[in-house]
């Protein structure tokens, strides 16, 4: 880590992980410290904000606006910035994303700026990207998350392998506290009189400026604030906030990612009981608040023990999730939001649900649920496509040269290898299977609408 020039401070908090994993930390969470949110002080929804305050619009002056950008999509079969993929009306997530950006500068006559959070492997491509687009400010537009090594699991030893970037992994999105600090930003920002920064990932069009939050987060003087949204059974995953509690004592709001749940209570974690809401990964933090957090050492953040395999070598990944800094901080709150907020793309199936008319991309480039699907009450699609021939970009791309209507969706299920090849229109519950083994189109069922029905092609 020193050969790589990575801070001693970074190099201290690793081998401190790696120390409590060789004593057995798991990452897993002590299953009866987790209490329940109280809704009267733990939470406020969006929408009493909306009806209660009016928001001024110099308040933007002291906003930043942060995304995270370091990943490259390799689940979706990619080798770039995942944000560069074209998600909706032939513009990539980083030109919305711009333009969102854009937007709200031209409207409220204020320069909010931009900042990425990238890794080395997306850095210099966004950076050509906001360029090519006209895209430019004063403050910089990216700083680098740090690196750690990749460990093998029988000796925490670090690997050693042919390509010297598979040896490296993201320290998770945690590290952009340590980061914002170590680069200058942080000290940069403060200096310029920002106040709050909105940070968010980079593949959630819904996460753009909200006014009524920063107004709120300014009166009440919150340290940290994270945005959350009622669990649909699309949500399983999602990590959730619960308040910490010790022999009966609120020890404070704690957050709870899905590598932390014991595989016993996995049940109670992805059901729709105990967890009403789910962590968005839109937080809102205290710029000032933050450097006097940081000044007193490195945030105590959650670990996740993240097992992968690489290079058919098996091994650690020691991370952190930056909304775990909730518990490092004294006045917070937990937003309740609508779905608005949140469209991440994960993987092929949120593609196809975000490329369809069942969004809509707005006059502010936000990336909301359409109007026609609100009206009939209709929730998120869950849609399923056969990993064998959907699970890569290029290849689901080949194979959607039409991208079906799913606004009046409610599931949609491909099996097996088809062209969509012309325009239709999906109903409610859908499932189209291909058993052949061969490819088939979907023009060959010579219809236009598929309505509650499962077809064989």
């Amino acid at each position: 880590m020193k050969k790589e020039n990575l801070s001693d401070v970074l190099i201290e908090d690793f081998l401190k992980k790696v120390d409590k994993v060789r004593k057995g930390e798991t990452g897993k969470v002590v299953w009866n410290t987790i209490g329940d949110l109280d809704p009267e002080t733990d939470e406020i929804s969006l929408e009493t904000l909306r009806k209660t305050r009016q928001p001024k619009s110099e308040n933007l002056k002291k906003l930043v606006v942060i995304k995270l950008n370091g990943g490259l999509g390799t689940s979706m079969g990619l080798s770039k910035a995942k944000s560069l993929i074209k998600i909706k009306e032939n513009k990539s997530f980083l030109e919305i994303i711009a333009s969102q950006i854009q937007y709200y500068r031209k409207k409220f006559n204020v320069e909010i700026p931009l900042i990425l959070m990238d890794s080395y492997n997306t850095q210099s491509d966004c950076a050509r990207e906001l360029g090519s687009i006209g895209f430019s400010q004063t403050i910089p537009t990216s700083f680098l998350q740090n690196k750690v090594p990749r460990l093998r699991q029988s000796d925490l030893s670090p690997i050693e392998t042919e390509d010297k970037k598979d040896e490296w992994c993201p320290p998770g999105h945690g590290d952009i506290y340590l980061s914002l600090k170590e680069t200058g930003i942080l000290k940069s920002l403060l200096e310029k009189g920002y106040e709050y920064a909105f940070i968010s990932n980079g593949d959630n069009l819904g996460a753009t400026i909200e006014p009524y939050i920063l107004d709120y987060l300014l009166e009440e003087q919150l340290d940290f604030a994270m945005e959350m949204t009622p669990k649909t059974l699309a949500d399983k995953k999602g990590g959730a906030i619960y308040r910490k509690m010790i022999d009966g004592k609120f020890m404070g709001l704690e957050l709870l990612e899905t590598a932390q749940v014991p595989d016993e209570h996995e049940h109670e974690f992805s059901g729709m009981g105990k967890f009403r809401t789910f962590s968005t990964n839109n937080l809102w933090i205290n710029l000032k608040a933050l450097e006097s957090r940081l000044s007193k050492g490195l945030m105590e953040l959650s670990l996740i023990v993240n097992p992968k395999s690489v290079a058919g070598i098996d091994v650690l990944q020691l991370e952190t999730a930056m909304g775990s800094a909730i518990g490092n901080f004294q006045k917070t709150k937990g937003i309740i939001i609508p779905r608005d907020r949140f469209a991440p793309v994960k993987k092929c199936e949120d593609t196809l649900i975000r490329m369809s008319d069942a969004y809509t991309l707005n006059e502010d480039f936000s990336l909301t649920m359409s109007e026609v699907r609100k009206s009939k009450n209709l929730s998120e699609n869950l849609i399923s496509l056969e990993d064998k021939y959907y699970k890569k970009v290029k290849e689901f791309t080949e194979l959607f040269p039409e991208i079906p209507s799913l606004v009046e969706s409610t599931s949609f299920t491909v099996k097996g290898q088809v062209l969509f090849d012309k325009k239709i229109k999906i109903i409610g519950d859908v499932t189209i299977d291909n058993p052949t083994g061969g490819l088939k189109k979907i023009s060959e069922l010579g219809k236009d609408i598929l309505e509650n029905e499962t077809v064989v092609l």
